[in-house]
């Protein structure tokens, strides 16, 4: 929405006046950035301070329903909560102007919805074969997987804690219940106020995934909110469109941070991303029948050609190194280049 449109959305649900799908809309709006939360509470304390002293009871009621949402005190929702449905009351006239009044007046003076100081954000980035532990400024620690990136500010804002993740990342967040740690990685944001966990996000991935290993975390999509326990993994299939909750192997999932990578029964077309991104190579299968080889091995921070060793006793498989490439065939010999 542009500016205009929201603060005029705020008062005309402030005056009741607004239907079931604008409430949705302003809920919406409200709960996609801190700074779309504090407008809204900047507008409602003006809003209180020029209403009447002796309030309809149901206005209040639905105002302290409205600060009571999850999205605005900080504590993650079980599931969606929407705005409150008002009904408009005799004095929508009066009201109405009131409202148009304070939009113009705020719009004018330019004193309440000002810009925010644009955060300073950085970018910390990894090679292929490559790790690296941030410090955030909150204290949290996060551990960078080979071939990824984040993106977090230089300072926090004073109501959430926001970062962009893409590739792969294992978060240590420092608990903080007033200030709410997000992470956003595609198409999803995993909510948490202290806990440690797993992200997995990698462009052009089969799959998206968080991994929960301690505490408690929000993972909200476009749509629903998925509450996940210690010991639980909520997975992402591209390729079906299925969302699902699961047990996961912390040595599996996590095991990149010690180099190391553990297959049971798995594709190789599935796990050739592990090895590309751990051992800085690109795999290139000569067929189908290639791709679909499946995988029974555990590498304990092993050099690639060791690796390359027991990917011929699966198959068995040939390859053939150039450079930095490999290519790979169930065929007794490669063909030339």
């Amino acid at each position: 929405m542009k500016p205009e449109e929201s603060y005029l959305l705020i008062t005309r649900y402030l005056a009741r006046q607004t239907s079931a799908e604008e409430n949705e809309r302003l809920a919406t709006w409200v709960a996609a950035s801190v700074e779309n939360e504090q407008t809204f509470e900047q507008l409602k304390t003006v809003w209180q301070h020029s209403a009447t002293p002796t309030a309809a009871p149901e206005t209040a009621a639905a105002l302290r329903r409205l600060k009571a949402r999850p999205e605005l005190s900080g504590h993650a929702p079980a599931s969606p909560v929407p705005l409150p449905q008002l009904r408009p009351k005799a004095t929508r006239r009066y009201r109405v102007a009131l409202c148009l009044l304070l939009v113009v007046a705020l719009a004018v003076s330019g004193l309440l919805f000002h810009a925010p100081t644009p955060a300073t954000y950085r970018l910390a980035r990894t090679a292929a074969g490559q790790q690296r532990t941030l410090r955030l400024p909150d204290g949290s620690r996060v551990t960078l997987a080979p071939q990824s990136q984040l993106r977090y500010p230089t300072r926090f804002a004073a109501t959430s804690r926001e970062v962009y993740l893409e590739g792969e990342a294992f978060f240590e967040v420092s608990k903080n219940p007033h200030r709410p740690f997000r992470v956003h990685s595609g198409s999803w944001v995993t909510r948490v106020l202290g806990t440690t966990f797993n992200v997995s996000a990698v462009p052009g991935a089969g799959h998206m995934a968080v991994s929960l290993v301690e505490g408690r975390v929000d993972v909200l999509d476009q749509q629903t909110t998925y509450r996940l326990r210690p010991g639980q993994q909520l997975l992402a299939d591209h390729r079906t469109g299925r969302v699902y909750r699961q047990p996961f192997s912390a040595a599996r999932v996590t095991g990149w941070r010690q180099r190391q990578l553990i297959f049971q029964n798995e594709k190789l077309a599935d796990v050739a991303d592990q090895i590309e991104r751990l051992y800085g190579v690109k795999l290139v299968f000569a067929d189908t029948a290639t791709a679909n080889v499946r995988l029974w091995a555990t590498f304990r921070n092993e050099p690639l050609p060791q690796v390359l060793a027991a990917l011929q006793q699966a198959g068995p498989i040939a390859y053939r190194r150039e450079g930095q490439t490999i290519y790979l065939s169930t065929n007794t010999e490669l063909p030339d280049k």
